[in-house]
């Protein structure tokens, strides 16, 4: 156990008594592939160092996919953050094939009690861990400057839809949030979405069907000042942020993106010239109806599904 501590980075500066110390409160275990180390949440009660497999550290979200953020392989340590922190844990791990982890301390021991009695090691033991996270947040600002203008072109990617050119949900979900202050005292989200579009793509096709959504997202921008922005929120659904503007605009705004819609002609993509798109509307303004981009798009989309369910073809304030 000694040989193993001494080769991982946050035991690694410690005398040999004080590793003799440590490695009699720890415990090997072995863990099957694909079974659960410890659960987001849970008391952080050891940290644990790899002697042997891999094991992945996965973030638990609740409303997306959970994300795979880190594997831990042979002599390296992991929960030694939430572990000195006393705080629950903040990832999921487990084990990616079968594994033999060390445990300091093992069940059998009291971390509390173990600190208390040796508090010369877990000073020892933090100075190195402070030491370590300083490297590291010096190695990613050194990477940031470097990548500075990549990363400012992924972050574009992030923000934009492939197809269209136009921003996607993200950018409502995120940059939105942010940018609101800078639109003054007032703006409007309008949420949009072609009533007949299913017909179009069942009818014709969904090469069709990206190929008027694509006609869509060009008459939209055309419509837009140049502050406004334009949205493909998802599917064929798509928003336009309306900047230092209120009710009446907004509703002018929308009567004018509506009527450009229905002069759309696609006939080259449907090959019938009696097709024409028409569009439901739901218009929310901020501040008067949310103070937040997010309860801002939540009111602008049911706004625009009551519309649809009024009939369709109208614009819903």
């Amino acid at each position: 156990m000694v040989e193993l501590l001494r080769m991982v980075d946050i035991f690694a500066p410690l005398r040999e008594y004080e590793l003799d110390t440590i490695a009699r409160y720890c415990e090997l275990v072995t863990f099957r592939k694909g079974q659960v180390i410890f659960t987001q949440g849970a008391v952080a009660d050891s940290l644990y160092v790899v002697a042997g497999g891999r094991v992945g550290i996965i973030s638990v979200a609740h409303e997306e996919d959970d994300v795979v953020i880190a594997h831990i392989t042979a002599h390296e340590s992991f929960g030694e953050f939430d572990f000195l922190g006393r705080t629950p844990r903040s990832a999921t791990a487990l084990a990616d094939d079968d594994s033999v982890l060390l445990l300091f301390p093992g069940e059998a021991h009291s971390p509390t009690a173990i600190l208390r009695e040796h508090p010369y090691l877990a000073a020892s033991i933090l100075y190195r861990l402070l030491g370590i996270i300083a490297e590291r947040i010096w190695n990613v600002n050194r990477l940031l400057v470097e990548k500075t203008r990549w990363l400012q072109d992924l972050h574009k990617q992030l923000l934009c839809d492939k197809m269209t050119g136009l921003y996607n949900q993200v950018y409502l979900k995120e940059d939105f949030v942010n940018l609101l202050p800078d639109f003054g005292k007032r703006a409007a989200l309008l949420m949009i979405k072609p009533d007949n579009f299913k017909d179009i793509n069942d009818r014709f096709g969904h090469e069709a069907g990206d190929q008027v959504l694509n006609l869509m997202a060009i008459f939209l921008q055309s419509e837009l000042r140049e502050n406004d922005i334009g949205v493909r929120y998802r599917g064929d659904e798509y928003a336009a942020i309306l900047t230092g503007t209120g009710k009446d605009g907004a509703v002018n705004k929308a009567r004018e993106i509506s009527g450009a819609f229905k002069t759309m002609d696609i006939s080259r993509i449907t090959g019938e010239a009696r097709v024409r798109i028409q569009v439901s509307i739901g218009i929310a303004l901020y501040p008067e109806d949310a103070d937040s981009s997010a309860s801002l798009v939540q009111a602008a989309h049911r706004k625009m599904l009551a519309a649809r369910g009024a009939g369709g073809n109208r614009i819903s304030v």
